[in-house]
């Protein structure tokens, strides 16, 4: 074997490591996540998700409000309690930058009465690749005979 061969086949030795790297689709370590979007859009009252399929990941969900009342977005579930976005006025928006576990998480306006009125979606995160959806629930109740607003 010559110097010359030799000196070869090591500088085709980081070549051939870069190539195994881009096709095996890793990353190197240390490299970003990615993140998400979903938009969340609200009105009176009802929360209606861009996305109905999640897994789990570092997602960010901008809240718009499209209502004409003040609404918020708040998300509770495994390893998130009480994220939520300030307070948001008609037309106006807001970001909620949140990582999702394997789990069941409620996303919901916690403006008081609007989850009761409806603005309530809960989502199943799956782990890994497969994904699970979102559903509404609508929580009423009958009147307690109080104020009556």
């Amino acid at each position: 074997m010559t110097l010359r061969s030799t000196a070869t086949k090591f500088a085709l030795v980081p070549i051939a490591a870069g190539g195994m790297l881009a096709l095996s689709g890793g990353s190197p370590a240390g490299a970003a996540t990615k993140t998400t979007t979903v938009k969340a859009v609200e009105t009176e009252f009802h929360i209606a998700l861009s996305q109905k399929s999640f897994k789990a990941g570092k997602y960010t969900f901008v809240a718009q409000n499209k209502g004409q009342a003040t609404h918020a977005l708040m998300i509770t579930g495994p390893g998130v309690s009480n994220a939520m976005t300030p307070d948001i006025q008609p037309g106006k928006s807001a970001k909620l930058t949140v990582t999702l576990k394997k789990g069941k998480y409620d996303v919901y306006c916690p403006v008081p009465g609007h989850k009761a009125e409806g603005m309530n979606v809960n989502i199943s995160v799956a782990g890994g690749s497969s994904a699970s959806s979102a559903s509404t629930t609508k929580t009423t109740s009958a009147p307690s005979g109080g104020s009556g607003f």
